[in-house]
């Protein structure tokens, strides 16, 4: 069951927002934010925030598998950011640091983020830390 999350500042027209930058912590180890623009690009910079990330996977618009995809986007429209829950992709790694945990899904324009974490937020211009 995929629940959207902040269809007001993260969302798509067909391809998901720009990405423009992504931040690392820990020596780059570990997602920390990401900034981006949406489609019609009058909010101007935003950025996506993570807490407790534990799983990271960027895979490119180019192998995308959006027949997937296609039943949470248009069911949730114009949303580009969906919690996933405990997801069988989540399941599928060890539960010692999970516990607390959920599959977040993000679209974007030319990439498709998944990530197990504990939370994320959205937030008006530029990432810094």
């Amino acid at each position: 069951m995929a629940t959207p999350l902040f269809p007001a500042e993260f969302y798509h027209d067909g391809r998901g927002p720009e990405l423009l930058r992504v931040h690392w912590a820990h020596n780059g180890a570990v997602l920390a934010a990401i900034d981006y623009v949406n489609p019609d690009a009058q909010s101007g910079v935003r950025h996506v925030r993570f807490a407790g990330v534990q799983v990271v996977m960027v895979t490119p618009e180019e192998v995308i598998h959006y027949g997937t995809l296609g039943d949470h986007l248009s069911a949730h429209r114009p949303a580009a950011m969906l919690d996933l829950g405990r997801s069988p992709w989540l399941a599928r790694f060890s539960p010692r640091h999970l516990a607390a945990c959920r599959h977040i899904q993000l679209l974007f324009y030319d990439e498709l983020f998944d990530v197990i974490c504990e939370g994320v937020t959205c937030h008006t211009g530029g990432f810094s830390q």
